[in-house]
């Protein structure tokens, strides 16, 4: 059985300095492959010199919505870091958050659709971060729809109408720690309605731990726990869950087709 951890940060503590162990203890639980998201230039620059030494880690390059106002003008040095046929999938964490400020949503907005051109004009699927932004999301997603564009709405918590908009326009949806919660009844009717061949996990490391962790670190190791909670929504058998999230990681991310490291 292969797990596969699509968003988590590990250059952040306890991982950084640890990284063989936090491999080690995440292949005990299946967990065998991790995408490292970026969120600004710095995490950006640590997570290629992370996933250049270890096989089993990929990463990100982008510039999330919180850090638009202090790094928008470092955009352009995160984005010219892509080298085609690299331990670089994607491009994010990118995207509109309206839930610490209203005030910047003009120039977080052009940051979101400077990334998308960026993964449009290089193939790339954007991994997506929207809170408290629906609406506006979607918005600017529209705009894109007709270009052939994949991305992934990372931690999804959000409505129905959301997740169907955003799988009308070849959109995946990424569940994490949230779906075990024990207030999550609706976001469990949701993921019953997303289709096989649309859903990832993973574990927002080390943020949101899922059930029974809770408020503790998170770990890229609790991504089992996703998945076992998936099984369950979906009354499928958890290699089921296993196998096929896995496979749409490898086929969104292109990573059979010779073009970059091989899972």
């Amino acid at each position: 059985m292969h797990i596969t951890d699509s968003h988590c940060h590990l250059y952040y503590e306890p991982y950084i300095n640890n990284l063989k162990e936090m491999i080690r203890e995440s292949k005990s639980n299946n967990v065998s492959s991790f995408l490292s998201i970026s969120v600004d230039l710095k995490t950006s620059l640590k997570n290629i010199e992370i996933s250049s030494k270890y096989d089993e880690i990929f990463c990100t390059i982008g510039l999330h919505p919180n850090n638009v106002c202090k790094n928008f003008q470092n955009l352009d040095k995160i984005l010219d870091l892509y080298k085609p046929c690299s331990k670089i999938l994607g491009i994010g964490e990118a995207g509109i958050d309206l839930y610490r400020s209203k005030n910047n949503l003009d120039q977080q907005v052009e940051c979101f659709e400077k990334q998308i051109k960026f993964s449009i004009k290089n193939k790339l699927p954007l991994i997506i971060h929207s809170r408290e932004a629906e609406k506006e999301t979607i918005n600017v997603l529209k705009k894109y729809a007709n270009q052939n564009f994949s991305f992934i709405i990372h931690c999804f918590s959000g409505s129905e109408n959301f997740a169907m908009e955003c799988l009308n326009m070849n959109g995946f949806i990424s569940f994490g720690g949230i779906i075990t919660f024990k207030n999550s009844t609706n976001l469990s009717k949701i993921c019953k309605k997303i289709p096989m061949d649309r859903v990832l996990v993973e574990t927002d490391s080390p943020y949101l731990s899922p059930h029974p962790y809770r408020g503790k670190v998170n770990h890229p190791k609790n991504t089992l726990l996703i998945v076992e909670k998936i099984a369950q929504i979906k009354d499928k058998s958890i290699q089921e869950i296993s196998e096929k999230t896995t496979d749409n990681f490898i086929k969104l991310f292109k990573l059979t087709s010779g073009k970059r490291v091989s899972l």
